[in-house]
């Protein structure tokens, strides 16, 4: 019985062990100009458009699913997830968080401060507190 290779249908399929080794390697994820262009090219033949920003910073957008502004390495972390698991959802692809997410931006808003404090409402509905709840 003999065995064959999966088929290798992208450059990237090849590359991403190569990167996921270095960055165990190196401590940290890391991605050159070349590894970027491969993983671009996996996800535009995914579906997606990258669109490039001033900076080192990257927008992916399929179909009316647009991320935020992300580093090229977040964006090659998308394509790893779209690799490992081409049927997911793509929204799942662009998940946030991890250590290459771009900082969150703070809005300040044009809003006078409150002069009475937020009322809670009780757990069970009743206008009373839970104290005086328990003692009626």
């Amino acid at each position: 019985m003999e065995t064959r290779p999966p088929e290798v249908r992208s450059r990237f399929e090849l590359a991403a062990a190569r990167m996921a080794d270095a960055w165990l390697r190196a401590g940290g994820v890391r991605v050159s100009t070349h590894d970027f262009r491969i993983a671009r090219d996996f996800l535009e033949r995914d579906g997606w458009t990258v669109e490039e920003l001033p900076g080192v910073f990257v927008r992916l957008r399929c179909g009316d699913l647009l991320s935020d502004e992300m580093t090229r390495e977040a964006a090659v972390l998308v394509a790893l997830r779209r690799l490992v698991a081409p049927g997911e959802w793509r929204r799942r692809a662009l998940r946030r968080g991890g250590a290459h997410a771009p900082p969150p931006v703070e809005i300040p808003a044009d809003m006078a401060p409150r002069p009475w404090p937020r009322r809670r409402a009780c757990s069970l509905g009743s206008p009373l507190p839970a104290a005086a709840r328990l003692t009626a």
